[in-house]
């Protein structure tokens, strides 16, 4: 039982670090599919995570140390399927013909290791028949790849850093894996009964894709300037700053004029600015994306000392910061610079095409 409660330990101790790294990924998926991040679905998508990290560490922890691995004898797999039954009736806890050794079966500590393994894999197939949709068959195949997946990092001695197998690789584990995840396809009724339906949570989406947030037009510009910075980085001769803040406000307004009002970043979030002028988005290239958020390349061009010059960017992100912060106290969506320019960023999803919704 120790084993099993620091695998978990450490399960949740780089769950916070995992989730950190998957958030953008995360994020710009929602935003592009459902154009929205929700808490009960975020919730959900999460806590799978985080039972998938659980089940790895079960499968690899504890780690022996290499040199011991050299000095291992025992087998390396088995094939040969339902060997948990032999075993028992071997030992003499389960006999088919004898109804007295049933209660036994369930008090011995053998029916531990395929029990387990059944329990195991339950949730997953819960999880993939409420919040994936999948039929019983995907389940089941599902299911039987993923605990394959875990069989052969055993097997290949966690992907070969040691000489051998620390661990079997079993035939009867994925048995009892698959009829674990078939199980949670079956009982996942029972707790579709507590939990919110997909309707519920696609409602809830469409309600709040309505309204473009200051995060999702984030995630776009953070693609966008990841774009530029490719760029930036693929140019053989080095560049002063100038060249490249004439560069940043370049491709935005580019994208913008060609792409009506999108960027790369904001096709991949499906926003887009609404129709206006291409002067207008030349406008708003030099002024918000280039004198706004990048003056600190200007400074540095004209040779003011860097502190000063991060000072003067930090005070300019700080104000944004600060406007949206009231925007979103008073519900509203719109900056100050496009309420100037008289613009507004708008969603470009079609939801009646992702799914069918019924308000």
């Amino acid at each position: 039982m120790h084993k099993y409660l620091n695998s978990i330990l450490w399960a949740v101790l780089l769950f916070p670090l995992l989730a950190l790294i998957l958030t953008i990924p995360y994020m710009i998926v929602q935003y592009h599919k459902y154009g929205a991040i929700t808490k009960k679905r975020t919730l959900i998508v999460y806590s799978f995570i985080f039972y998938l990290l659980c089940i790895y560490f079960l499968v690899i922890l504890p780690l022996p140390q290499i040199k011991d691995v050299f000095n291992y004898q025992g087998k390396w797999y088995n094939l040969k399927p339902f060997t948990y039954i032999n075993d028992l009736s071997t030992a003499g806890v389960f006999k088919i013909n004898n109804p007295r050794t049933y209660i036994s079966l369930f008090t011995s500590n053998r029916i531990f290791e395929p029990l387990f393994n059944v329990i195991l894999m339950i949730p997953f197939g819960i999880y993939l028949r409420y919040y994936f949709n999948k039929s019983w068959f995907t389940t089941i195949l599902y299911t039987l790849i993923f605990s394959l997946f875990l069989e052969i990092t055993q097997l290949s001695g966690l992907y070969y850093i040691y000489p051998r197998p620390y661990r079997m690789f079993d035939v009867n584990d994925l048995i009892m894996n698959t009829l674990g995840g078939l199980i949670g396809f079956i009982i996942t009724p029972i707790f579709s009964y507590f939990l919110p339906s997909s309707l519920q949570l696609e409602e809830e989406v469409l309600r709040k894709s309505k309204n473009v947030t200051f995060s999702r037009r984030f995630i776009g510009y953070l693609i966008d300037i990841f774009i530029i910075s490719l760029v930036i980085l693929i140019i053989p001769k080095k560049l002063n700053y100038l060249i490249i803040l004439f560069i940043i406000i370049l491709y935005f307004s580019l994208s913008l004029c060609l792409f009506n009002g999108k960027t790369i970043g904001k096709k991949i979030v499906n926003i887009k600015i609404d129709d206006a002028s291409r002067y207008k988005y030349i406008l708003r290239s030099i002024l918000f994306e280039g004198l706004f958020l990048h003056i600190y390349l200007i400074l540095l061009f004209l040779h003011l000392n860097i502190l000063y010059a991060i000072l003067i960017q930090v005070s300019l992100y700080l104000f944004l910061l600060f406007e949206i912060i009231c925007r979103k106290y008073y519900h509203q969506q719109t900056l100050l610079i496009d309420k100037l320019l008289n613009l507004e960023i708008v969603d470009t999803i079609k939801h009646e095409e992702t799914y069918i919704i019924k308000l």
